[in-house]
């Protein structure tokens, strides 16, 4: 003997299926169907900072893993380098990091003492006091070329 009608339907949800469908009532019910595109919107950015963050925990694990290849030094990760090389108008396109380094290694001896700076900052070290001389010399061996 074939059933019909709801009851049928209603034994083929699964636990799981009948969570997430009270969870939408719920939701219906406690902030009502025109405050859920602003819920769901408020979801989305708490889970893109969320990915964000994870993202930079990540970058600074490996940074630390890499210094302590290094010997302790530190090393500048990849995107650091590239930044540096396009704020120096160094050609990066189908080019290997090495390569890359070597080219800022030659470029920072002919900009500017602002210019050092600005890439002594970007590289996350300290500026107060230091010559531009000496900025040179740290961002060269941050490079690790």
């Amino acid at each position: 003997m074939m059933v019909t009608g709801v009851g049928p339907a209603l034994h083929q949800f699964g636990g799981l299926e009948w969570i997430i469908f009270l969870v939408i009532v719920a939701l219906l019910l406690l902030f009502g169907p025109s405050k859920l595109p602003e819920l769901a919107r408020s979801i989305g950015r708490a889970w893109g900072e969320f990915r964000k963050g994870k993202m930079e925990v990540e970058r600074e694990i490996r940074h630390e893993l890499a210094r302590e290849e290094a010997g302790g030094e530190v090393v500048a990760p990849r995107d650091q380098v590239l930044r540096a090389a396009r704020d120096l108008s160094v050609p990066t396109e189908g080019r290997e990091v090495r390569d890359i380094k070597l080219d800022i290694a030659k470029a920072i001896d002919r900009v500017d003492n602002a210019k050092v700076i600005a890439l002594a900052k970007l590289f996350g070290l300290p500026v107060e006091g230091v010559s531009a001389q000496t900025l040179k010399e740290q961002i060269i061996r941050r490079l690790a070329i």
